[in-house]
C-alpha cells in the first residue's frame, strides 16, 4: 500500500476522523474475514522451496464479482463516492473479496469498521466525522439496517445516503456484505396496507448489489487449479470440495457439518439450541444461561437420564474444538482488551451452521424450554425480534412477555407492539389497562396509543381524554389526534383550538388540516391564512392547497393568479409580474 496519511486525521467539524490507515491493517480476521482450514504438513513445516511459510490467507482467485467491485473501488480512488454490497450465502467469499479490493486503494485511504458498543450505535455516533478517502466497512450489513427498532436501521440508512451524497466529504467508499434473505427483506416492496419498515434502506441499497456465487466454475476453477500449486489449502479444496463450494470448504464447512451431524446428544442439543435461537431472532452472542436452560428440551428422557453432572462442560468442549483451524461449531466469545466484560460467558454459532439451521430447521418444532429461555435469558436488544417470531407462530402469551421484557429495558417500540398483539386478539380493555399502567410508571408517551385503541373501538370521549393527557405531557402528535377526534365529533371550534396548538408546537400538517376544516365551514379567508402560515415554513404543499381551496370556493380568478404569480412576502397574492431574461 505504501505510505499512509497522517494521524490523527481531522474530520468534519474538527472531530477526529474514525478509522485507521489501510496500510496499518495487517489482520484480516479483525475485519471478520474467515480463517482458512489448516493442512497438516507431510513432513516438517510446509514451504514453497524458498523457506517461506504459508501466508495468513490462501492465494486469492478472482471471479466475476471482483470485476464490478474493482470498478467501484477505482471510481472511489478517482474521487467519486460509491457503495457496493456483496450479496451471497455464508462463507462464499464476500468479506475476503472486500479485503482484497481495498488493498488497491492509494496511500492516504482509511478504513472504519464501526462495531462497539453495538454496530448501529457505533456507526451513528461517528458517521458525521467520516473524512474523505474513508472506507466504511459494514460486514454483515443487516446488523446495521435490520435493527429491533426499525427507526434505528432507517437512521443508519439515511445517514449513509447523506454521506454518499455530500460532495465536501467525497470520496468515501461504503463496502457491505449480506446474506440473500436479509437483502430480500430490506429491498422487498411492502404489501398493500402494511407499513413500509425500510424505505430509506431500500433506496440506499438500490443499484448497489453485486451477487457473489456460492460456487466456482469455468474460468474460476481453472484459475484455482493453477493457484493450488503454490498453496496446499487450495490444493485440498480443489480436490475435495463438493460441486465447486471452494470458499465454504476453506472456511471449514465440511468439518463443521460432520462435527454437528456426529455430535453426542448433549453437544447436538447445544448446536440446535443455538441454531433455533438465531433463526427466532436472538442476537449473535448467545448467553451461557440461555444455552443451559434450553438445551435439555432437545434431549429425550433417556438421553437426559444418562448424562453426567458435567454434561454442559463436556458438550461445550466438543463444540469449541476447531475444525481444520477454523472456528468450531459453537465457541466462546473472548472480549478484547478494553471492551466491557460480560457478567456471563457468551457463545457464537459458526456462520455456516447458522445458515444450515435457517435452511433445514425452518419447519422444525421449537421446544417450550427454548421459548421460555429466550424470554428469561436473552441478551438485551433481542426480545423484540423474539416476540415477533412468537407472534408469527400464534404464541401470543410469549410474544407479550417478550415485548414486556424489552419495554422494561427502555424499548418504546416494544410497548406499542405488545398493545397491538392484545388489540388484534380483541382484548382492547386489557391493552388499554396495560398502556395506562405503563404511563403511570413513567412511560407517558404511550397515552396516545391508548387513545387510538379507544377511538378504534367507538369510545371517542375516553379517547379524547387520553389524547389530552398525552398532550399535557408534551406529546405534540397527540394535539393533532385530539383535533381530528373533535372534528369527527362535529366540535369545530374545539378542533381548531387543537390544530392551533399543534401548529404552534411545529406540526405543519396541522395547518393544512385546519385550513381544510375552515374551508368546509365556509371560512375561506381564514383557511387561506392558515395555508399561508404553512407556506412560510417552507412547505411546498401550502401554495397548491391554497389554489385548490380557492377553486373549491368558486374564486377562479384568485386561484389562477396565485398559481401563476405566487404570494408576496407579506402574505398577499402577488400581482402579475414579468419574467425578463437576464441581460
Amino acid at each position: 500500500m505504501g505510505d499512509h496519511g497522517p494521524e490523527p486525521l481531522p474530520g468534519p467539524e474538527g472531530r477526529t476522523a474514525p478509522g485507521r490507515p489501510i496500510g496499518e491493517l495487517a489482520d484480516p480476521f479483525s475485519l471478520e474475514v474467515h480463517r482458512a482450514i489448516e493442512v497438516p504438513p507431510a513432513a516438517g513445516p510446509w514451504d514453497n522451496g524458498r523457506g517461506e511459510t504459508l501466508p495468513l490467507l490462501p492465494a486469492y482467485v478472482e471471479r466475476v464479482h471482483d470485476t464490478r467491485l474493482r470498478e467501484v473501488v477505482q471510481q472511489a480512488a478517482d474521487g467519486v463516492s460509491g457503495m457496493v454490497v456483496l450479496v451471497g450465502g455464508s462463507s462464499c467469499g464476500k468479506t475476503r473479496a472486500c479485503w482484497e479490493a481495498v488493498q488497491e486503494l492509494p496511500a492516504g485511504w482509511r478504513l472504519w469498521h464501526p462495531i462497539a458498543p453495538d454496530r448501529p450505535q457505533a456507526l451513528l455516533a461517528d458517521l458525521a466525522a467520516v473524512a474523505p478517502r474513508t472506507v466504511v466497512w459494514l460486514n454483515e450489513m443487516q446488523h446495521y439496517l435490520l435493527t429491533p427498532t426499525d427507526s434505528v436501521g432507517e437512521r443508519v440508512a439515511a445517514g449513509l445516503r447523506d454521506l454518499l451524497a455530500e460532495p465536501d466529504r467525497a470520496p468515501v467508499l461504503v463496502l457491505g456484505t449480506m446474506w440473500p434473505e436479509y437483502w430480500a427483506t430490506l429491498t422487498g416492496t411492502p404489501q398493500p396496507g402494511v407499513a413500509d419498515a425500510h424505505p430509506q434502506a431500500r433506496v440506499l441499497l438500490s443499484g448497489a448489489v453485486v451477487p457473489v456465487p456460492d460456487t466456482f466454475n469455468g474460468p474460476a476453477l481453472k484459475a484455482l487449479r493453477l493457484a493450488a500449486g503454490g498453496d496446499p489449502r487450495l490444493a485440498r479444496a480443489a480436490a475435495e470440495a463438493e460441486q465447486g463450494h471452494i470458499t465454504q470448504y476453506l472456511a471449514g464447512a465440511p468439518s463443521l457439518l460432520d462435527r454437528y451431524r456426529a455430535a453426542p446428544s448433549a453437544a447436538r442439543a447445544l448446536i440446535e439450541t443455538a441454531m433455533d435461537a438465531r433463526r427466532l431472532g436472538h442476537a449473535r452472542a448467545l448467553p451461557h444461561a440461555l444455552l443451559e436452560a434450553a438445551a435439555p428440551g432437545y434431549l429425550t428422557d433417556g438421553q437426559w437420564d444418562t448424562l453426567g453432572e458435567d454434561w454442559l462442560e463436556q458438550a461445550l468442549a466438543y463444540t469449541a474444538a476447531p475444525c481444520h483451524g477454523a472456528r468450531g461449531p459453537l465457541t466462546r466469545m473472548r472480549p478484547r482488551p478494553g471492551d466491557p466484560y460480560p457478567a456471563q460467558p457468551h457463545y457464537v454459532l459458526a456462520d455456516y451452521l447458522e445458515q444450515e439451521g435457517r435452511t433445514n430447521r425452518r419447519t422444525a418444532g421449537v421446544p417450550p424450554q427454548l421459548w421460555n429461555a429466550l424470554v428469561d435469558h436473552a441478551a438485551v436488544g433481542s426480545h423484540v425480534d423474539i416476540a415477533r417470531s412468537a407472534g408469527l407462530r400464534g404464541l401470543k402469551r410469549l410474544a407479550v412477555r417478550a415485548y414486556s421484557v424489552a419495554a422494561a429495558h427502555g424499548d418504546t417500540f416494544a410497548l406499542l407492539q405488545a398493545a397491538k398483539v392484545l388489540r388484534e386478539a380483541d382484548r382492547t380493555d386489557e391493552a388499554i389497562d396495560w398502556l395506562q399502567d405503563r404511563a403511570e410508571a413513567g412511560c407517558e408517551f404511550v397515552l396516545w396509543l391508548a387513545g387510538d385503541l379507544l377511538r378504534e373501538t367507538g369510545r371517542p370521549a375516553e379517547a379524547l381524554a387520553r389524547y389530552r393527557q398525552a398532550a399535557e405531557t408534551g406529546d405534540t402528535f397527540a394535539l393533532r389526534w385530539a383535533a381530528e377526534l373533535s372534528q369527527e365529533a362535529g366540535r369545530t371550534d374545539e378542533a381548531l383550538e387543537w390544530y392551533e396548538r399543534a401548529a404552534e408546537a411545529g406540526d405543519i400538517s396541522a395547518l393544512r388540516q385546519g385550513a381544510e376544516l375552515l374551508q368546509r365551514t365556509g371560512q375561506v379567508d381564514e383557511a387561506l391564512a392558515w395555508c399561508r402560515r404553512a407556506g412560510e415554513s417552507g412547505t411546498v404543499f401550502a401554495l397548491h392547497s391554497a389554489v385548490d381551496l380557492l377553486r373549491r370556493a368558486g374564486r377562479e380568478a384568485a386561484a389562477d393568479q396565485l398559481a401563476r404569480y405566487g404570494w408576496e412576502p407579506g402574505g398577499d397574492i402577488a400581482q402579475p409580474w414579468e419574467a425578463r431574461p437576464p441581460g
